[in-house]
């Protein structure tokens, strides 16, 4: 590969980044409606439909594939994109996590189960993985799973305690006994 090969498969990698990133910083602060949500996501693919040789770069690609399509609520279309990145680079749970999102939206609670439950053994000290799986278990109904993992999230980053007022997919289990313990403030 030239030097100039490379240096055009990064800019096109970076130009699809800065349309995801532009599509979350604005749907952070002005909330984006499907359409424009779908024109970035199809620029970001298209920059990234354009990688020749993309050598040692196929499990990120493929991710930011499946990032764009998940921001155009396609969301079986970005599953296949993650599957692929996550058969490419097992031991990366981005991929994961994108996957039990989009797996939570196609009402496959437990492929989204499955697949944190893999993410959590790969890296054990993520909080995310550990809140997302706490979430997913709780939609399940099973608020002793839920509040283990909730609680393992909260003792990785106490920060996750914020969101879970919030949170509606623990509505189903707000008023067990061992959630309510965990979620509680001392006093």
């Amino acid at each position: 590969m030239t030097c100039a090969e490379r240096v055009r498969r990064q800019q096109l990698i970076q130009t699809a980044e800065g349309y995801l990133d532009l599509a979350m910083v604005l749907d952070d602060c002005l909330p984006l409606d499907l359409l424009h949500r779908y024109k970035l996501a199809e620029l970001s693919i298209a920059c990234l439909s354009q990688v020749c040789k993309p050598e040692g770069h196929e499990p990120y690609i493929l991710f930011l594939k499946g990032q764009a399509a998940r921001l155009a609520e396609r969301y079986n279309e970005s599953i296949g994109f993650l599957q692929q990145s996550s058969r490419l680079d097992p031991d990366n749970i981005h991929a994961n996590l994108a996957l039990g999102w989009c797996y939570k939206r196609i009402d496959r609670l437990d492929l989204a189960i499955e697949t944190m439950e893999l993410a959590v053994e790969i890296d054990n000290d993520s909080a995310i993985a550990h809140y997302n799986l706490a979430c997913y278990w709780a939609l399940a109904n099973q608020p002793k799973t839920a509040v283990l993992h909730l609680s393992h999230a909260f003792s990785l980053n106490p920060d996750y305690r914020n969101y879970v007022s919030d949170e509606p997919d623990f509505n189903a289990i707000r008023n067990d006994v061992d959630f309510l313990e965990l979620t509680s403030i001392p006093v």
